[in-house]
C-alpha cells in the first residue's frame, strides 16, 4: 500500500468510532472501503493523548489466501457522518499504512530492541 496513491476516508460510524480507511467506492446510499481501522484515542498520566489505529477486523480471522488483499466493508451512509474535507496527518497516515502493509512493523521498532525475545503467541496456536 503506497502512501502517494492511497485515498482515505475518514467517518464516525453509528456507535461513535471514529475510523479510517481506505477509499473503494462512494454511492447513492453506501460507502465502500478497505480495510477500516478505528481511531483509538486514550489519555496518558501525563496529558498527551495515545492515538492507535485498531482494525476493525484482524486479518488473522480471515482465510491465508485473503489476507494480503485485505477487506471490503460497505457502510450505510444514513447510519454514518463523514469528513468530506478531512486531511488527515502524516503521522496517523503512516501508522494506518504500517497496519495494513503485508510486513507490519510496530512503531518505534526499529529504536527499542528487546533484551530478551518471549515467544510470539499467535491467535490460532496449533
Amino acid at each position: 500500500m503506497s502512501k502517494s496513491k492511497l485515498k482515505l476516508a475518514t467517518f464516525v460510524d453509528h456507535v461513535g468510532r471514529t475510523i479510517i480507511a481506505e477509499h473503494v467506492e462512494d454511492g447513492k446510499d453506501l460507502l465502500k472501503v478497505k480495510n477500516p481501522a478505528i481511531i483509538h484515542v486514550q489519555p496518558m498520566q501525563n496529558g498527551q493523548l495515545n492515538v492507535q489505529t485498531i482494525p476493525l477486523y484482524f486479518r488473522e480471522f480471515v482465510s491465508e489466501e485473503n489476507r494480503k488483499n485485505g477487506t471490503t466493508w460497505s457502510f450505510n451512509k444514513a447510519n454514518i457522518v463523514v469528513g468530506n474535507d478531512v486531511v488527515n496527518d502524516a503521522r496517523l497516515v503512516d501508522q494506518y499504512v504500517k497496519l495494513f502493509s503485508n510486513d507490519p512493523v510496530p512503531a518505534g521498532a526499529a529504536q527499542i530492541a528487546p533484551e530478551n525475545k518471549d515467544k510470539v503467541i499467535k491467535l490460532f496456536d496449533s
